[in-house]
């Protein structure tokens, strides 16, 4: 089950075929175009998911599954220590996308996190623990 597509979104239909590097039933992989860093790579469903909750089991386990592969090789590239994992879901993704994860490859020094600027939002964490233990 891939999902649906929507026109308007850019992963839907302004991928070229001369773009993917690797593609899986659910999942194709491309550099990202405005990278953070040097071999940022981009995961990104073929079908029009806008949240990792809407996933069904299966599709959850082909990303896992592509995200380790990848990671693996990646890590065996000279210099790199290892790989930062970002996904993006629901509201927070650029318009016009959907579901993606994100593999930035590290190195020793990279500043990665030097520039991150946070703005911090109240949040009641009994409330978010007592909701997560909750779950099944």
């Amino acid at each position: 089950m891939l999902g649906r597509v929507s026109l308007g979104c850019i992963f839907c239909s302004k991928i070229e075929e001369s773009q993917i590097i690797k593609e899986t039933d659910s999942f194709f992989l491309v550099y990202d175009t405005d990278p953070i860093q040097v071999g940022h790579l981009l995961i990104i469903s073929k079908g029009h998911f806008m949240n990792i909750a809407e996933f069904p089991f299966p599709l959850l386990q082909e990303l896992i599954l592509l995200e380790q592969q990848l990671i693996k090789e990646i890590e065996k590239l000279a210099d790199v220590l290892g790989v930062t994992v970002i996904q993006n879901n629901g509201k927070v993704m650029m318009e016009n996308t959907h579901f993606h994860v994100h593999l930035v490859p590290r190195y020793a020094e990279d500043g990665f996190w030097d520039n991150q600027k946070i703005v911090f939002h109240a949040l009641d964490e009994i409330d978010l623990r007592n909701r997560l233990e909750s779950t099944s």
